[in-house]
């Protein structure tokens, strides 16, 4: 195995395979792990809507003194299944963005309710006001609706895709995340290709390429295991600082579980990089000592 000739391309190769399996881990678990519908499930699972739905209410009843128009207006057309819809429209909108690396379209459910609200508070004002309804009238009811759902929405924009997108952020993911099927495929080709490499560099002694892809998975599973059990184990998400807490549960729980999703996957290469290593040496200590068979003494 320490031949100079097979022992050199072996661990050179080795090493390329360590991080070509970290890599192509880290990209099959993101296709696995971050879609809309995991992003869907994840916001139904820590209940989202009933924060989102009391920074609503407090954001409106704040406002009064400045716009006049009572909480209710608003908050009594809004529930947690319109909340609910809101947040998923804005996942929806932002992955279509980036598989198809397209701008993110404005997304605004209707609320037939809410729009009827704010005419009909509008209306009993400027009767009650004896207030013309002229251009500028009609410019401020539109205003007020438009206002109603940007305001509602960057509630419920949870993971703050609107804003990745206003930033160019969003733009620069899709053009990696458009392209992940592929760069998975070429990390799990690259991986096979390592793998075929050892057993033909160690082709007179076959076993061997078992114990330098044990090694590298070992070593793999080693790398990805100690900083995502670090980050699990210290909580090291919660130190984040987003005042919003429905956006601070959504972004840590995406981070926890795909963090959780590697750690295991680190752990099953760090066994099979073992288990390899045990059946090498086995099978080794076999070929070194076969059994003799015990001769007759007369």
């Amino acid at each position: 195995m320490k031949k100079t000739s097979t022992y050199l391309p072996s661990l050179i190769i080795s090493v390329l395979l360590v991080f070509l399996t970290i890599a192509g881990s880290a990209l099959l678990l993101v296709d696995i792990n971050i879609s809309a519908d995991k992003l869907k499930k994840l916001a139904r699972k820590n209940s989202l809507e009933t924060s989102i739905y009391s920074d609503i209410n407090k954001y409106y009843k704040d406002k009064y003194n400045t716009t006049g128009i009572p909480a209710e207006v608003f908050m009594d057309a809004v529930d947690e299944a319109y909340i609910r819809s809101f947040e998923e429209a804005y996942i929806d909108s932002a992955f279509a963005a980036l598989e198809n690396g397209t701008e993110m379209a404005a997304v605004h459910p209707k609320n037939v309710k809410l729009e009827e609200n704010i005419d009909s508070f509008f209306d009993s004002f400027a009767e009650e006001n004896n207030y013309e309804k002229d251009d500028n009238y009609g410019l401020k009811l539109r205003n007020t609706k438009e206002n109603a759902y940007a305001t509602i929405g960057s509630f419920c924009d949870v993971y703050k895709f609107s804003s990745m997108n206003r930033h160019g952020i969003l733009s620069k993911l899709a053009k990696v995340y458009s392209h992940r099927i592929a760069a998975t495929i070429a990390a799990m080709a690259a991986v096979l290709l390592m793998i075929i490499l050892l057993i033909l560099i160690n082709r007179k002694k076959k076993i061997t390429a078992m114990y330098w892809c044990g090694v590298s998975s070992m070593v793999a599973g080693i790398l990805g295991m100690v900083p995502s059990l670090y980050l699990l184990v210290t909580h090291y998400f919660d130190s984040f600082t987003i005042k919003q807490v429905p956006v601070f549960t959504a972004f840590t729980s995406v981070m926890y579980k795909y963090t959780e999703a590697f750690a295991a996957v680190s752990i099953a290469l760090a066994v099979v990089g073992i288990s390899l290593m045990v059946i090498y040496g086995v099978i080794h200590e076999k070929k070194k000592y076969p059994d003799v068979k015990p001769t007759k003494i007369d």
